[in-house]
């Protein structure tokens, strides 16, 4: 990356800085570029992502959150869309969708997500959101969750 103010090429940098998340400091190796003749330091989008990473997979850890990645399992593992995941756990439309994009979920829907994890659990989930489940869904679902407590 060149200088906004002399033209020249940048360094790559990193130092230890603290980044705060959720009221919550973490320590992060904080990559930048470092303007030699100024001493202005610049960052780019994919560096700022990298950045924020860090803090949020402290966060997850910490808290025991599950990642994007695992989100979508446990929601393929029913063989449901994202909408009808947020649906049948409670949740705003969007919202486990957006967990599996990369959108932190509360503790409280992290353990919520890693609960439904486990078939049977998913299963008393199921049962509580039948009456708002078209009668296929529900049979498709209930189905998909049968097979997978067999397999457990």
């Amino acid at each position: 990356m060149k200088s906004p103010f002399t033209d020249e090429e940048m360094s790559l940098q990193t130092e230890i800085r603290i980044l705060t998340f959720r009221k919550e400091n973490f320590e992060v190796e904080y990559h930048f570029f470092l303007c030699e003749d100024t001493q202005e330091q610049f960052t780019t989008t994919e560096l700022d992502e990298v950045n924020i990473s860090q803090c949020y997979n402290q966060y997850r850890e910490k808290y025991t959150i599950p990642f994007p990645n695992q989100i979508t399992k446990i929601r393929e593992k029913y063989g449901i869309n994202a909408a009808k995941m947020s649906e049948i756990l409670g949740m705003e439309a969007n919202c486990y969708c957006n967990y599996e994009q990369g959108e932190v979920p509360s503790v409280t829907n992290g353990r919520l997500i890693l609960v439904a994890g486990d078939p049977k659990e998913f299963q008393r989930f199921l049962e509580a959101s039948r009456g708002v489940l078209a009668d296929k869904d529900y049979e498709k679902i209930r189905r998909k969750v049968a097979v997978a407590i067999e397999v457990e």
